[in-house]
């Protein structure tokens, strides 16, 4: 039973092998505040969950569980945070909004997230926390909540402009929080932005590509499911770009709906709150895909918290139509859900690296050293904690997006060991040759 819920589950993300990005995490929550501070200016994400992180390192430990579990936390917050909207804001019953909660329980994006020792759960919780407190009018809520995302993850940003944006297209309404505390959240953010901009050399090029015309099509689908098939190779991804469509198809019909409801609405709450909706769950995606197409920003894992928009936007809608349809609907999204759920856990295992330095350290010897490209360093570090080099590319070719920060030039090696000494070449995949000169 264990064998099968953490190798045909998403559990089975919890307990894999870490990857580049999770092991950069350790690294930074490893050093002292100051450190970090300095660092992640010139890096790409703020400083907040690194110090969370530090902090929780020091209570639970480094292992992948351990780090993970922190994230599994702030997918728990945001599920508590949605209960409330659901119950305080929809007004609903708590039996069906606990029965609506299996939407995000069970969502491929989010629970993703909720086992990767990244700062996207993390940032899903404070933006969610953030609207929560917009709709409550809680002031000191909101100032928490979105102060804290802004330095969880630069997209908060987003999330501040579409309140700011939801504001001035609603001018006559009182119902949500003043813009004020809006401003007073950028205001205190600003000074970290300035230290951000003096600090990095923002690079000319990045890792994401523009995307495609059917992207946009299928922009519903990727928005619930958070896919990122083009980043990824195989038999596999046709049948989850298959399922998308079919998200996106299900999701525009209920998107049409609602639009029809806002229309001939004749509650004002409503046109509000779809507005609203429809901002957080699908305006600001939409938005960052068609910038993307001059400039590349859009990135699924970096807009988790529009997923958490758009299915509270898909329950608005189900609510406002009759039980038979709703339960059509809601039966429907459980199962492409399931469906997906379950090729995910195929086409985003992580290749086990942790068995591949395990092995090595059984036929190394003390003197041997680790050759690896700038991908699987801090991968290799994790596992082999010294003696780890990047091989095969000089210190100025490495990107900066993949974790330049914290690699000095002396993690770079550019000439083999002379025999007895030798070095174990990892390549991709988890393969490893051992070499040496002669």
């Amino acid at each position: 039973m264990l064998t099968y819920l953490f190798t045909k589950t998403p559990l089975l993300f919890l307990t894999q092998s870490f990857w580049r990005d999770e092991a950069f995490s350790y690294f930074m929550a490893k050093k002292n505040i100051v450190e970090m501070l300095f660092l992640t200016a010139k890096d790409f994400n703020p400083p907040l969950y690194y110090f969370v992180l530090h902090f929780w390192m020091n209570l639970f430990g480094s292992s992948e569980i351990a780090l993970r579990s922190l994230s599994l936390l702030f997918f728990w917050g945001t599920i508590c945070i949605v209960f409330l909207f659901l119950t305080n804001i929809f007004k609903m019953r708590e039996r069906k909004a606990s029965l609506y909660l299996i939407l995000f329980i069970i969502n491929p994006l989010l629970l993703y997230y909720a086992f990767e020792a990244r700062m996207y759960s993390m940032f899903a919780f404070f933006a969610t926390l953030s609207f929560y407190a917009f709709y409550k009018k809680n002031n000191r809520l909101y100032l928490l909540s979105t102060i804290a995302g802004l330095f969880t993850h630069y997209f908060m940003l987003l999330v501040v402009f579409s309140q700011i944006f939801f504001l001035i297209i609603n001018r006559k309404s009182v119902e949500y929080i003043k813009s004020k505390f809006i401003y007073l959240s950028l205001l205190i953010f600003s000074p970290w932005l300035i230290f951000f901009f003096t600090q990095n050399k923002l690079p000319n090029s990045f890792w994401i590509n523009k995307p495609q015309l059917e992207d946009i099509f299928g922009l519903l689908g990727i928005i619930y499911t958070g896919n990122e098939a083009a980043f990824y190779s195989g038999e596999l991804i046709a049948k989850i770009q298959n399922n998308v469509m079919y998200f996106s198809v299900v999701l525009m019909i209920v998107t049409i709906i609602g639009i029809y409801q806002y229309v001939v609405s004749v509650s004002k709450k409503d046109q509000l709150n779809f507005k609203l909706l429809f901002i957080w769950g699908i305006g600001i995606s939409l938005a960052v895909g068609f910038i993307s197409f001059i400039k590349p920003l859009y990135f699924p894992r970096y807009l988790i918290f529009t997923t958490v928009g758009l299915l509270l936007f898909v329950i608005f809608v189900m609510e406002k139509i009759n039980i038979y349809r709703r339960a059509i609907l809601f039966a429907l999204l459980i199962a492409l859900t399931f469906s997906y759920q379950k090729l995910q856990i195929k086409y985003r295992e992580k290749t086990d690296l942790r068995k591949v330095f395990k092995e090595i350290k059984v036929i190394a010897n003390k003197k041997d050293l680790i050759f690896t490209d700038d991908l699987d360093f801090f991968t290799a570090q994790y596992y082999l904690k010294n003696k780890v080099y990047i091989y095969g590319k000089s210190y100025k070719d490495i990107p900066v997006y993949n974790g330049k920060v914290l690699i000095s030039k002396e993690n770079v090696a550019s000439n083999l060991p002379f025999y007895p000494q030798k070095a174990f070449i990892i390549k991709s995949g988890g393969q490893y040759t051992i070499q040496a000169f002669y």
